[in-house]
């Protein structure tokens, strides 16, 4: 039984435009392009070949089902995944806020960031361009009036910019030979070589697009651009420039018997599948893909397989060694946007899932007595405190950061936290929406594979991590 009040029932709010819900494909694009993308996928790929790019492939597909699905609950009600999970396991409050904190805490990306504006400007040391950069997410942060409204206005800007820097760079350093051997590794099915490390490889496959609890904020970011029932909510605005706006701690309904309810919902499921597959799947692949095989067709001839992000720094040399300066600067600036794009995200992600949890859980449910002294707080001033503070753990946890380390431990643990919350995700599509509005036979099959999938690479990790500690 439930300890949250039932949802409300009312009519399902008429889609705008296709082009007005385009959006949240391009933040989780945003938060995908700096992690597997720059470092984990270009370190294999130099080290074990492109046969391993089916499994790049699989790992972005199986997100794609993924966010679809934690859309598919958002459209039909406003309420996060962490709510609607929570409706079915209320413990699972505790579980999501402190996985979230354990995984997304570390600022792997702001270091990754300062190292690369380092080289970009030949001044200043790395600390103080990660700290420059932890700031400047809180100057934009703080600018906008409603705090998703200024991420996705952003990550327009800095994402096109970075693809175009992109193609120019793969126009000048791709040959049409590496490129055909790179489809056929796309199409490599089942293709393992010998030697690769099991953790290295899921985190890659799970950082092939966001991974591990990211993807779950893609209820929250829909929710914020008031998609489908997620209109009856509210936003989360700044409390220093914009007027607060009431935020809803429990979801809607809608009568599903309503044809023209029905007409709305198949309109924005419509716009969530071009949302996630064109801008996230297709063009988030298209990514992974060419900076995969640039680094391939950069390194590999000089026998080099960096660690980390001299992943990134040292194709930016070899850049300048064959198109001078130039060269040099634009891979770096591209590096730049990808990274400051992902620890945005991130950091928005985390500040997202620690504000819903604590704001919707101060007010309803059986563990208000646990989250009462935030009660008299708006979700406002929970996520803009939140955001402040999340930013200054890191600065200080920067001293203790290893990029490729973290990146790793991190892509491992996101994709244990998968492996949970897959079935899951099934579970409450197939179970907690009305009939009309649940996943078709082919999606309940796909989501099955991925679920399967996720649980037998935990399997290996655990067997693995079990091995190495009674074997040392």
């Amino acid at each position: 039984m439930s300890h949250y009040p039932p949802l409300q029932e009312r009519e399902l709010p008429k889609p705008p435009h296709w082009s007005k819900a385009i959006g949240v494909g391009v933040v989780v694009m945003g938060l995908a392009i700096g992690t597997g993308e720059l470092i984990l996928w270009p370190h294999i790929i130099t080290k074990h070949g492109l046969v391993l790019l089916w499994l790049a492939l699989l790992g972005i597909t199986a997100q794609y089902f993924i966010n679809k699905e934690v859309a598919r609950h958002e459209v039909a009600t406003g309420e996060s995944f962490f709510t609607t999970a929570a409706r079915a396991f209320q413990w699972t409050v505790f579980f999501w806020l402190f996985t979230a904190i354990i995984l997304y805490i570390w600022p792997g990306w702001a270091s990754a960031i300062g190292t690369t504006l380092n080289e970009l400007f030949g001044f200043g040391t790395h600390l103080m361009w990660s700290w420059a950069t932890l700031a400047l997410v809180l100057v934009l942060t703080f600018s906008g009036k409603v705090a998703y409204t200024m991420l996705e206005k952003t990550l327009k800007i800095t994402v096109p910019i970075f693809f175009v820097l992109l193609l120019v760079i793969s126009y000048y350093n791709l040959s049409l030979e590496i490129l055909h051997e790179a489809i056929r590794g796309v199409f490599s099915f089942g293709v393992i070589p010998d030697g690769v490390d099991i953790n290295v490889l899921l985190g890659a496959v799970v950082f092939a697009g966001a991974g591990g609890m990211l993807n779950l904020a893609v209820s929250l970011w829909y929710r914020d651009k008031q998609v489908g029932m997620g209109q009856y909510v509210g936003r989360i605005t700044n409390p220093v420039t914009g007027r607060e706006e009431s935020v809803a701690t429990e979801g809607y309904t809608f009568d599903t018997e309503n044809p023209e309810n029905m007409k709305r919902w198949k309109n924005w499921m419509k716009y969530v599948h071009i949302d996630q597959g064109v801008v996230f799947l297709g063009l988030g692949f298209t990514t992974l893909f060419l900076l995969a095989v640039n680094a391939y067709a950069v390194l590999t001839p000089k026998g080099l397989v960096p660690e980390g992000l001299d992943v990134a720094v040292v194709q930016a040399h070899i850049f300048g060694d064959v198109f001078g300066p130039i060269g040099f600067k634009v891979f770096l600036a591209m590096a730049f946007l990808m990274l400051f794009s992902v620890m945005w995200t991130v950091i928005d992600a985390l500040t997202r899932i620690v504000t819903d949890i604590i704001y919707t859980n101060a007010r309803i449910g059986k563990y208000q007595k646990v989250f009462a002294p935030f009660k008299r707080f708006s979700i406002g001033k929970l996520y803009y405190g939140a955001i402040t503070l999340i930013a200054i753990i890191g600065a200080f946890l920067i001293l203790l950061e290893q990029p490729l380390t973290l990146l790793v431990i991190s892509g491992v643990l996101s994709g244990l936290s998968m492996a949970l919350y897959t079935p899951l995700l099934i579970y409450l599509n197939n179970t907690r929406l009305a009939k009309p509005l649940r996943p078709n036979i082919f999606t309940n099959i796909a989501m099955t594979a991925i679920a399967i999938f996720f649980a037998y690479f935990a399997y290996r990790v655990i067997v693995e991590a079990i091995g190495n500690i009674f074997g040392a």
